[in-house]
């Protein structure tokens, strides 16, 4: 029996230290104690212990998480979409975080993301860059009726 609680003690030693380094979801907890080769009873005990510790909250990583790709990913609405569901957040709260997303905050994104692209693209072609900036947003996920504002309020800037 002691041998049972000594690997119970290394099963919880190893999820707080992978907390220690970020904030991780449900999900993302389950799969590395998974992949570390824990057993069913010991991530059980683990995830109980962190849920009633307080130390996994979705909904507060998904507002996080949402902050970080508006702020300093410059994602569109797809992309954000594609981030969370990496991260392990399930799509029904990733639907209610992304009720605050807006249109007008898409599009200052997406245009700090393109003056943020020219300062490299000073020496192409009109129709390079404009083609850059249509790919490269759109593999961001900004939608094509914000991709279209954004690289013509650019031109339109430049004239």
């Amino acid at each position: 029996m002691p041998r049972l609680k000594d690997s119970r003690a290394k099963a919880k030693h190893y999820a707080l230290r992978l907390l220690h380094y970020r904030p991780r979801s449900r999900k993302e907890m389950l799969e590395k104690l998974r992949r570390k080769g824990f057993n069913d009873d010991q991530i059980n005990g683990v995830m109980e212990f962190l849920g009633n510790a307080g130390l996994l909250k979705d909904k507060i990583l998904a507002a996080e998480l949402f902050r970080n790709a508006i702020r300093r990913r410059y994602l569109g609405r797809k992309g954000i979409e594609m981030f969370l569901l990496n991260r392990g957040i399930e799509k029904e709260l990733i639907n209610e975080t992304l009720l605050s997303h807006t249109q007008e905050m898409e599009g200052e994104a997406a245009l700090k993301l393109t003056e943020k692209k020219l300062k490299t693209m000073k020496n192409y072609p009109k129709n390079t860059v404009r083609r850059r900036l249509y790919g490269m947003l759109q593999r961001r996920g900004f939608s094509s009726d914000v991709i279209y504002k954004t690289v013509k309020a650019i031109e339109d800037k430049k004239t």
